[in-house]
């Protein structure tokens, strides 16, 4: 059993090996800190370093921050923000998102589901899509025994676009149909890792993604458009490959606040004509 495991990451770590020397390989880099606030409410921030491959240099920098609610043991809700920039060039217009969270967890004997919802709104729009909606399944098995409590995981996540900018589309012989924002299914990211904890309170993955975008349905809703009067693409398909590496931290602050909650109920009880004067 042990060997199977232990293939099983070896694989893996083979499997990303023959990806590096493939074209649009991107280095992403992230690291994050959650704090329980409640039994219920829990506080995110993080930042996410995306590098490109050529050159290779720092090509962008997501700052975030999220609260989400756990309505039952398997079911949390969340809303986020996330901001976008350019390190490299000040003068160049932040992107932004408004992120909601939806995700449910399933079990069966050691193997575990995450079904995940997001809503995002991008502001300003970018060119294929203003809203995304992402659909994603992780699958992963509890402890296999491994140094670290390492465990894989595999995720399967696909996107619909939303209220991009509008796109002439033109017949075989270049005259106008419609114009319109491509709305539909246009992309698929699956995502295979491991996840490990260095230390108490601390967890890290080290993963490879491949994001590949394509056309289903209306051909007057797709990207990657051949203009057929001169042959150029418009909204070219923008596949890539990442390979990923994540810190998390988290903290437990449900005690600092029941002690400072209980405090200052102390204070009121015995003391209130100072409380009288405080406010």
């Amino acid at each position: 059993m042990a060997t199977l495991k232990t293939t099983i990451v070896l694989l893996f770590f083979i499997f990303v090996q023959t990806t590096i020397a493939q074209e649009d390989l991107k280095l992403w880099t992230g690291h994050s800190a959650q704090a329980k606030l409640t039994k219920e409410w829990r506080l995110n921030v993080g930042q996410l370093l995306l590098f490109g491959q050529e050159p290779f240099e720092l090509s962008s920098l997501q700052n975030s921050a999220s609260v989400s609610y756990r309505i039952s043991k398997r079911t949390r809700v969340g809303l986020g923000y996330i901001r976008s920039s350019d390190p490299s060039d000040p003068d160049q217009e932040a992107r932004n998102r408004i992120v909601g969270r939806y995700r449910a967890d399933l079990k069966f004997g050691k193997l575990r589901l995450a079904n995940s919802l997001r809503a995002e709104w991008h502001f300003p729009e970018r060119s294929k899509f203003e809203y995304r909606l992402r659909y994603g399944l992780r699958i992963h098995r509890g402890n296999w025994g491994l140094p670290l409590k390492t465990t894989p995981f595999i995720t399967n996540e696909f996107h619909y676009y939303l209220s991009g900018k509008p796109l002439q589309y033109r017949d075989e012989l270049g005259d106008k149909v419609v114009k319109q924002s491509p709305d539909g299914l246009h992309a698929h990211r699956v995502t295979l890792g491991v996840r490990f904890r260095p230390f108490k309170r601390a967890s890290a993955s080290l993963s490879y993604m491949r994001q590949t975008e394509f056309n289903i349905g209306n051909k007057y809703r797709r990207i990657n458009v051949v203009d057929p009067r001169n042959g150029r693409v418009r909204r070219s398909f923008s596949n890539f490959s990442v390979v990923m590496f994540r810190f998390s931290y988290q903290l437990d602050l449900r005690e600092k606040i029941s002690k400072l909650t209980s405090i200052g109920s102390k204070v009121s009880k015995t003391n209130p004509n100072l409380v009288r004067a405080t406010k």
